[in-house]
């Protein structure tokens, strides 16, 4: 979506048959806006392979950028629960745990991990599949995703989505391509990281990285913020363009120490006049 909104604007923008499109991880903050410009649907949805089936934000109204993708429907009876598997309240992220029923829980998902019981066990713990997914529900029942576990950022007692910085600084007009992830910090736990590489002329400097410090400062809460920032010229990322995280840097590298990075974590100060809480 980041690449089609960026080309210049154009009447072929819906001289097309596009009825609608479906897919997962459309940017909030694009999500509109790409469907004013180019006069069609983007159907969030989300699945994995263990339950064979999908959910997803089909039925009007949808919520257009809160990257809902639906409620639960027979057959995916839903819960969000905490480290426990106790339910959360309405609102609060937790992860998402599936199953059929409650008298067959495992009809139509996967049989087993291959050679791997205890994975399976593990996964099927206390009848219910833990997805490894944050997500919250509304008191109407939807369900908005908010990202992956393993992608939390855990700074200071605060649960930080990387995917929302992500589609913050998507949004920036500079920003082309980016990775947020967490890093080490040894007073807070965890620091924001994020990855970024430029628009064509946006110079990466000390400037740009304060620019979107404080694009990311005035739309997020000040400590979602980006406490360190570093500029690379690509990403990488698989056939289908996604991001491959795990490949950013070579085994037992420390990314606060690499050549050209910026620290900005002394700028990560409450601030409400500027900030949102």
């Amino acid at each position: 979506m980041p690449l089609l909104l960026g080309r210049p604007k154009s009447p072929d923008d819906r001289n097309h048959g596009v009825r609608f499109a479906i897919g997962a991880g459309v940017e909030p903050q694009l999500h509109a806006l790409f469907e004013t410009r180019f006069g069609f649907p983007l159907i969030e949805v989300w699945g994995m392979t263990e339950m064979v089936r999908v959910l997803l934000d089909n039925v009007e109204p949808r919520s257009v950028g809160t990257r809902s993708f639906g409620r639960p429907v027979p057959g995916i009876e839903v819960r969000v629960v905490d480290e426990q598997d106790n339910d959360v309240a309405t609102g609060t992220a937790g992860e998402l745990i599936i199953r059929h029923s409650q008298t067959t829980p495992r009809l139509d998902f996967f049989s087993g991990y291959l050679d791997d019981d205890e994975a399976t066990a593990q996964a099927w713990r206390n009848g219910w599949f833990h997805t490894g997914d944050t997500i919250r529900q509304d008191s109407d029942g939807t369900l908005h995703f908010v990202d992956r576990k393993k992608n939390i950022i855990r700074r200071s007692g605060e649960n930080i989505a990387a995917a929302e910085v992500e589609a913050t600084l998507q949004a920036h007009p500079e920003v082309k391509q980016v990775a947020v992830l967490a890093v080490p910090d040894d007073i807070r736990e965890e620091e924001v990281f994020a990855c970024i590489v430029l628009r064509e002329s946006i110079p990466d400097d000390k400037e740009t990285a304060d620019r979107l410090f404080d694009y990311c400062f005035g739309e997020l809460a000040y400590f979602k913020a980006p406490g360190w920032i570093l500029f690379a010229s690509t990403l990488p990322t698989t056939g289908t363009q996604k991001i491959q995280k795990h490949r950013l840097f070579p085994p037992n590298t420390d990314p606060r120490c690499l050549p050209g990075i910026f620290d900005l974590r002394g700028r990560k100060k409450r601030h409400p006049a500027t900030s949102r809480e």
